[in-house]
């Protein structure tokens, strides 16, 4: 990889990260969500020095082709995200649900008690 395109692949990387910082700073981007983002803007930048490591690993794996490393590290990378995000929609789902149930309960009572009045 040329010296050009590993410094834009790092000024890439240190952008993403500190945009995800700024965002978490002024509250608009939750904590817990976040973390999964620094950590792809962490890997960014590793990714601009990580043919020094990904080839020797790769061919030590048997893996004559070293980016099928890459992408099958990337593919199961992306599995574990979508199912963090799944955990956290289902999560969501499940507080929006009870939510509405309580809100129907208090409507209910709201109505009783100006029924009664």
């Amino acid at each position: 990889m040329s010296l050009g395109m590993r410094i834009v692949i790092f000024i890439t990387g240190t952008f993403l990260f500190l945009t995800i910082l700024e965002l978490v700073r002024k509250k608009k981007f939750r904590e817990e969500l976040s973390l999964v983002w620094l950590l792809v803007g962490f890997g960014i930048i590793l990714a601009s020095i990580a043919d020094f490591v990904i080839d020797p690993l790769a061919f030590r794996l048997g893996i004559s082709y070293p980016p099928a490393l890459v992408f099958m590290v990337l593919f199961l990378l992306l599995v574990v995200v979508v199912l963090y995000f799944s955990v956290v929609v289902s999560d969501l789902k499940g507080r929006n649900k009870e939510l509405s149930q309580k809100m129907a309960l208090m409507e209910f009572r709201l109505n009783t008690l100006q029924k009664k009045d």
